[in-house]
This record gives C-alpha cells, structure tokens and sequence, in this order.
C-alpha cells in the first residue's frame, strides 16, 4: 500500500496551496514548533554527552520499577463464572458429600449476583465420591446487584473471595478450592496459576515434604486455596481368608472370593436382562442393599456354601482388619510426585509466588529431591524466556536489515537507540495504571521493536541526504531533524490516539486487551520525545567514526544518480 497506492493518491489529491481554514492553523502551529525544536535541538548538540548521560539515567532509573511492578502470565478476567470444588472427609459416602453441597446449593440461591450454577457430585475422575464442582455463573457486572456485605457491585474475584469464605463455615466440608476459569486458557495442567511437582526416591519421604511446604506456603500468605494430588486416609477393609479354618469347614478361596465380590461390589446377571412395561431392557445386577453394604460389621453378615452344601457365616472363615490407605500414587515425567497447586493471594504477583516456592525447594528439599513447576507456572517462566529471546533475535534481525539497507555499521546502532526509551515509556505507562507485566503486555514490547525505530529512520535517513548535498553533520541535523518533526509527530500520535479505545475498554475481555495498548501508548510517547534529542546527539558522536572514503564514494554516486 505504502509502495503503490499512496503515491497514485498523492498524485491525483496532493496539493501545494494553502490549504483551509482546518489545516492553516495546524501548519502555522507546526512551523513554530519546527522553530522552537530547531533552537533546542541546537543547544542539546553542544551538550551532547550530557544528553546522553541523562537519557542513559533515565532508562538505567526506568527498569528499577520492574520490581514494583506485578508479574503474571495471564491477567484475571472477569468472566462472570469460576469452579468451585468442594472436598469432604476422605472416605466420606457419597450421599453425605451430596447433603454437604445441597447446602452449598442452598448458599448459591440465596446470592442474587449468580445467575445459574451447575453441581456434579463424585467428582469426574471416578471413586473421588468425597468432592464434587459446581460450575458458577454470575450475572453481567453491570447487572449484578449490591448486595451485603458488599457496599458495591462486586468483581467476581471479590465475590469468589466471598464465596469461598461462606463455604469453608459448613459444616462437612473439609476445605474448599475456587478456579478462575479465565487463568486455564493456555496450560494443560489443572489451570491453577501455582502449580509444581514435588519428586524423589521415597514416598513417605516425598509425603512428609508436601505437607510441610503446604504448611509454609498457607502460613506465608502468598497463596489461597493450597491443595495437592496426595490423598491420604483413604479407609481400607482387608478381608484375610484364614487358610486353616477355611480348609477344614471345606470352603474354598475362589468361594469367599465370589461372594465378598458379588455382595459388596454388585455383579450382573448376564444375559439376563430385566423388561420393564415399556419395552425397556436395563442389567440385573445383585449386591446387598446399601443400608447393608456400609461396615466391616455388614461384611460378617455375609454367608457362603462349602462343598458339603452347608452355608456357613463368611466371618468363621476370614479375619476383617480396618485400616487407611492411599487413593492413588501420582507420577510425573516416570518419577513419583506429588503435585501442589492453589491460587495467588490478594496483592501478591504470580512471580513472587513462583519465586517464593523455588526459595522454599532449595531450602527444604534434601539431595535427591527437586520441585519441577507445572501447569501455568511452567508455562510462566517458558513464555517469558521464548518472548525475551524473541525480543533480542528481534533487535539483533533489525540490526542487520538496517545494516544492509544504510550500508553502515554505524547508523543501525543510532536508530535502535530508540529501543530502550521504548520500554522506559512502557514500563512507566505500567507502573501508573497499576498494570502487571504479562504476555499481552510483552507482546506490547515486541510490537514497540518495529513501531517506534521509524522516528531514528526518519531522522537519519533525511540527515543523510542534506550531508550529501555538503552540509557539515551539525548543519545536516539542524536541517533535517526539524522538517521530520511533523511526520514523525504525525506517525506517533495516530498510534497514540489508534490505541487509545483499547487502553480504556471496560468490556468483555478489557483485562486482555488494557496491557498491550498501555504499553503500546507509553512507549510510544516516551520514545519520540527522547528520540527527537538523542539519536541527533548520538548521530553527531559518532560520524567521526564513519569511514571517509566510503562516504565520499556514496556522496559522489548520489550527485551522479541526482545529475
């Protein structure tokens, strides 16, 4: 476009009058500030090492707010709907868990600001009949009523701190977990913004290391919510045929067997099948009722048939022992884990956390035992190495474009001075709106790299041309960087005021979208206003360093090309 339809339209539209009554005033404003540039920039070239001095200041004095500022791999969203889990005592039947969240529910319907919600009880993974989600939808922000204890219309990250407060007061519940759904978007794992791995050799070891560190990191006050995978306590009735007993009453193992399997765990009467008036065919299936199927006592209930044909009580041929056990034994990447995860606590930063937890591994964990991160926290810390790296084989391909295309060494290292103050501005634009560095953010950066190196070019390039045409490099810059001013003026603030809507959007998915337009506009700003006085002085510095007779030989092509 820039290449072929913008010189047909100049051709046909351009015009060298006056112009209107729009543009006269605007043309006169940019004459005199033309002018007052002109004598600024003029007293900066005598200056032209304190210049640079201050502007390194400035970016060296930028990058100490990088410490104050929030560092997360995705903003939280207001998407008007979280999980709730909901864990009660290990071992705990499945009609208890189902009266914890009837209370749950009776909670849910007494909050207007939910819209609908939806309950799965027993959990999705199969025999987790202690836990149970329930899928909470609220109503648009601006709908949602104010309600006590609020004095206002809540966030939903407010109103999730409200509800996981209410629900830890019922009683039955063992502990409660709430998931920001709009922080899963981009890791594989549970969608937890901390999550790790504790590994190692020995189990119990591994075991007495996760409760400890789920301790630390509850006292610490940097997380919420901390849960793990370890599931311990998990009640266990062993059924010990007593062999002796067994073979004297002439009853075999694969009978008491059989019958514990079909009583307790049901077995279906294949083929038969039951009809019911309708024409419907469902399985028989025969266990004990489950007002009998709730005790070891009710296992002594249970009779078997020896090889005389006698039916015996199951209890004279076996011993009963109760006790605890595991749910499952996790791995990760073939070694035994056990995984921790949990949420961000209000006013902490998704790095302090991570930071705070590797702290704790190296103090915690003995030879032999390490912490892998996971889930979103591993997903943290590779997407902010892939974008840095990103970010310098981005400056270093600009570098060697400029190169080809100055034909210079030197002139590249002059225009990506510009880089730097990009990210002063963006780093402030950050720290004043109070919004944390995130992958949107630093995609923001990644588009500064290409946005505002066309100020340098600009400059440059122009400077160029008038010292082709005999002016000394002071008087080149003197009468080029002023007549640049107003496009690159022009260029800068269309990008401003381009970005603006996004910087103040309030809707849907505003979180997403408010960091990569502030740093785009806080960049940008920064960067041509520094820009404007740095790359002439720095220009200045280094032209004694050009090689003469190559810029001799490049002024005596031009003059041909232009005779």
């Amino acid at each position: 476009e820039a290449l072929t339809l913008a010189p047909m339209r100049c051709s046909q539209f351009l015009s060298a009058s006056e112009g209107n009554w729009v543009t006269r005033p605007v043309s006169r404003g940019m004459q005199k500030l033309s002018q007052v540039y002109k004598r600024a920039l003029s007293g900066c070239l005598n200056w032209r090492w304190s210049v640079l001095a201050v502007s390194l200041l400035i970016f060296l004095g930028s990058l100490t707010t990088i410490s104050s500022l929030r560092k997360e791999f995705l903003p939280a969203q207001d998407q008007s709907r979280f999980l709730v889990n909901l864990y009660t005592k290990m071992g705990s039947s499945i009609d208890f868990t189902d009266g914890v969240f009837r209370k749950a529910e009776d909670f849910f319907k007494t909050r207007p600001e939910i819209d609908k919600y939806y309950v799965a009880v027993g959990g999705f993974g199969g025999g987790l009949v202690n836990q149970g989600i329930s899928f909470v939808t609220l109503k648009d922000p601006a709908d949602r009523p104010v309600v006590a204890p609020f004095k206002k219309r809540p966030t939903q990250q407010e109103f999730m701190s409200y509800v996981r407060e209410e629900l830890k007061k019922l009683s039955g519940v063992e502990r409660v977990s709430i998931l920001d759904l709009s922080l899963t978007g981009f890791s594989a794992q549970r969608g937890y913004p901390v999550e790790f791995q504790l590994q190692g050799v020995s189990w119990d070891k591994l075991v007495d290391l996760s409760i400890q560190m789920r301790k630390k990191l509850t006292d610490s006050g940097y997380m919420s919510d901390v849960d793990t995978d370890y599931r311990p306590n998990m009640p266990e009735i062993e059924i010990l045929p007593n062999r002796d007993t067994a073979a004297e009453l002439g009853v075999s193992m694969a009978t008491i067997a059989n019958a514990v399997s079909t009583m307790v765990g049901g077995i279906k009467m294949l083929p038969n099948k039951y009809t019911d008036s309708t024409g419907h065919r469902d399985d028989i299936q025969i266990k004990l009722k489950p007002e009998e199927n709730k005790s070891a006592l009710d296992i002594d209930k249970i009779y078997v048939r020896n090889i005389h044909g006698e039916v015996l009580p199951l209890s004279r041929v076996v011993d009963i022992k109760q006790s605890s056990t595991l749910l499952t034994i996790t791995r990760y990447n073939r070694e035994r884990g056990i995984g921790i995860f949990g949420n961000i606590a209000t006013g902490k930063s998704q790095s302090d956390v991570i930071a705070y937890v590797q702290t704790l591994g190296k103090e915690m964990l003995p030879e032999g035992y390490h912490l892998t991160l996971s889930g979103s926290s591993q997903a943290f810390k590779e997407s902010f190495q892939s974008l840095m790296f990103a970010l310098l084989l981005g400056i270093f391909v600009a570098y060697m474009v400029l190169a080809s295309q100055f034909n210079s060494f030197l002139h590249p290292l002059v225009i990506l001075l510009a880089l730097p103050f990009s990210i002063t501005g963006a780093l402030w634009a950050m720290r004043l709106t109070d919004t944390s560095v995130n992958i949107y953010s630093l995609i923001g950066l990644l588009l500064l790299m290409g946005i505002v190196k066309k100020n340098s070019i600009l400059l440059v390039e122009f400077t160029n041309h008038q010292r082709a045409e005999g002016l000394s490099v002071q008087d080149a810059l003197l009468a080029a960087c002023p007549v640049r001013l107003r496009p690159i003026l022009m260029t800068s603030i269309a990008t401003i005021t381009g970005a603006l809507p996004a910087a103040f959007a309030l809707g849907a998915g505003a979180e997403t979208i408010r960091p990569m337009a502030i740093a785009v506009i806080g960049g940008v700003f920064v960067s041509t206003f520094l820009t404007l006085f740095v790359v002439p002085c720095a220009y200045s510095l280094i032209a004694r360093f050009e090689n003469r007779t190559h810029q001799q030989e490049l002024t005596e092509a031009l003059k041909a090309i232009q005779g």
